[in-house]
């Protein structure tokens, strides 16, 4: 069961990774934005993408709530806060270019973020909350 949903993990996070790097490439290429402002504005633009693909393809949830888009953007914050300094030490201190450090970065996280969002964000294999409040087995 959970190989079947790293993978589909795995496909989300490919597509979301081609638009990050979209955007990222596009705003400091084409439009001379600072890699990390562009970063953050490729965060942004995956975040809701990933959410959605990831709540209804990869982990099957029927009922995506408000609640678990609050855990999605925390778990993806934390890792943003990470990965932005991560991102300015790779770059700044070991001259590495910021589409490569990128790239690494994505690889990292790719792990850590499945079972975060597994376990904490969907709330997969544990207790959840349904709409009407009360608890459910997931």
């Amino acid at each position: 069961m959970h190989a079947g949903q790293l993978l589909r993990f795995c496909a989300v996070g490919g597509l979301c990774y081609v638009v990050g790097m979209v955007v990222l490439i596009g705003l400091c290429e084409l439009a001379g934005v600072h890699y990390v402002v562009a970063y953050l504005a490729a965060f942004l633009a995956t975040n809701t993408l990933g959410f959605l693909l990831n709540g209804r393809f990869t982990f099957a949830s029927a009922n995506i709530e408000q609640a678990s888009m609050l855990r999605y953007i925390l778990v993806n914050i934390s890792l943003l806060v990470f990965n932005t300094l991560a991102l300015s030490l790779l770059v700044e201190v070991f001259h590495v270019w910021y589409v490569a450090a990128t790239a690494l970065l994505a690889a990292v996280n790719t792990p850590v973020s499945f079972f975060a969002h597994r376990v904490f964000s969907y709330r997969i294999g544990g207790v959840a909350v349904g709409n009407s409040g009360s608890p459910t087995n997931r």
